[in-house]
């Protein structure tokens, strides 16, 4: 994977993609935290606190973050999955995400997600992006991030090595996955963490093939 910078535009060399999901391809904010927020009143615990616990983890690793180990983890993930099912609070696609997503070859992307398998498609979905060939969710992972486990699957998954992928995260939790997986990593958003550049949304980027890679143009935001 190169980098390979111009007058005008930054290009990416790179044999397949990996997405984060909330926050990246889709903004589903007030979704999560509608729910992790009452999970906080419910237990008497400082939402900053849950906050803090909450941008690219999975929920068994921030229920055991806020209430410690002693904490009754699958009937508290029961109640966090029941709630989720009864949000109702929208959720939309991160700017440009549908175009992108359409102008990638489906063999050669995929999503590594902290949320389940079930809320990835409800999600997807509702914002009209494409479900993918090929996925890495909660229940596939005994690690979440900032864990590398789910980079390293999801490249396997494609047959590709993790070290030829870019990744599209927007946590930095979700950032340290992708460097330590051997990935590069497009930041989404501001959220520090360690990346090969930084977008606001997909709105700057362009794709292109040649032969088997996929080339990003990063245009310059004005």
């Amino acid at each position: 994977m190169t980098l390979r910078p111009s007058l005008i535009r930054q290009s990416i060399s790179t044999s397949a993609l990996l997405f984060d999901m909330d926050g990246t391809l889709v903004d589903s904010q007030a979704s999560i935290e509608a729910v992790w927020f009452e999970f906080a009143d419910r237990h008497g615990v400082d939402r900053a606190v849950v906050a803090q616990a909450l941008p690219g983890r999975i929920a068994s690793d921030i229920i055991v973050r806020v209430l410690g180990s002693r904490a009754n983890v699958e009937s508290e993930l029961n109640w966090i999955r029941q709630s989720e099912e009864q949000n109702s609070h929208p959720v939309r696609a991160i700017a440009g995400a549908k175009d992108f997503l359409a102008s990638v070859p489906r063999e050669q992307w995929a999503i590594v997600t902290s949320a389940p398998r079930s809320m990835m498609v409800r999600r997807l979905t509702e914002a009209g992006l494409p479900l993918p060939h090929a996925s890495v969710c909660a229940e596939d992972v005994r690690a979440g991030k900032p864990d590398p486990e789910g980079f390293l699957a999801a490249a396997a998954r494609l047959k590709v090595s993790a070290d030829s992928c870019t990744v599209f995260e927007d946590s930095s939790a979700g950032m340290a996955a992708a460097a330590d997986s051997g990935a590069s990593c497009v930041a989404i958003g501001a959220e520090p963490g360690r990346n090969l550049l930084r977008v606001n949304n997909f709105t700057s980027l362009r794709l292109s093939r040649e032969r088997s890679e996929l080339v990003i143009d990063v245009v310059p935001e004005l």
